[in-house]
């Protein structure tokens, strides 16, 4: 697996934007074993995963605090892990369009980098906890980018659950969300912002959506909202793929049940 570190001027952040990039090639258990690899044929494009860390969080976190470098290449499979600081991959209302970076700029450019399939079907995003609300925010606001998003303990519901509101209150300083979401430092229930208001919205229009997958621990803060999101996108007419496994909200689970995701996503298991 090759690793890259960058750096580049982003035009929707107007500052210099920093990225890993997991890409799969040849390893030395490929050579020792002598098996067959296509990384270097002609042509061939990798399916991409956008994977997305949480709050206080940057782009080091999975490739320091998991073995995800590992599980890419098992897939066969290219990943990409911008930073977005404490922005919830919103266009902040005080500070940077993340949202427009990750759904716009970012996978135009990285095309144009590396061999990266700008398909649908080869293309997933993911994330933990602020990252999974911030994956289904992106695959709910271009549902065309992707054909899956996958929450891990995902603040999915913090505009109406009570728990899932106090959470984030709490942990997060008021000037960082008021940043993000405005004066209130809350999300405005019924805006683009809440994941409810945004999928009733994409289903009135018929939009065609991603398959959507969210797993959280039983001991998760966030389990409440979580639940409660999914209960109203049942109601919507929309399903989510849920498990539930022992756990918390920390690295020993999103390490484990990263796996989880990439077994669930619609994988080529070659490039293509």
């Amino acid at each position: 697996m090759a690793h890259f570190d960058l750096s580049f001027y982003s035009p929707s952040l107007r500052k210099n934007a920093k990225l890993v990039v997991f890409l799969p090639t040849m390893s030395a258990d490929d050579f020792l074993l002598d098996r067959p690899v296509r990384y270097f044929e002609p042509g061939a494009k990798y399916q991409t995963l956008y994977l997305l860390h949480g709050s206080y969080g940057d782009c080091m976190d999975w490739s320091l605090f998991t073995g995800l470098e590992r599980y890419a290449q098992d897939h066969c499979l290219a990943v990409v892990m911008p930073s977005a600081e404490n922005s919830s991959y919103e266009n902040m209302v005080f500070g940077e369009e993340y949202l427009n970076y990750v759904t716009k700029e970012l996978p135009c450019f990285l095309r144009r980098l590396f061999p990266l399939s700008a398909k649908r079907e080869d293309n997933f995003i993911a994330g933990l906890s602020m990252g999974g609300y911030g994956t289904f925010r992106c695959a709910l606001e271009c549902p065309e980018n992707c054909i899956a998003a996958a929450s891990l303990s995902g603040a999915l519901d913090k505009a109406t659950t009570k728990t899932s509101n106090e959470a984030h209150s709490v942990k997060m300083p008021k000037r960082y969300r008021q940043a993000v979401f405005g004066e209130s430092g809350q999300i405005v229930p019924g805006s683009d912002n809440d994941l409810r208001a945004l999928l009733k919205k994409r289903v009135e229009e018929g939009a065609d959506l991603p398959a959507l997958f969210h797993t959280i621990g039983e001991d998760d803060f966030l389990r409440e909202g979580g639940e409660a999101y999914i209960a109203y996108a049942k109601e919507l007419g929309v399903e989510i793929k849920y498990t539930l496994h022992p756990g918390v909200h920390d690295w020993n689970f999103w390490d484990s049940y990263i796996k989880e995701v990439l077994d669930w996503l619609p994988l080529a298991n070659d490039m293509v």
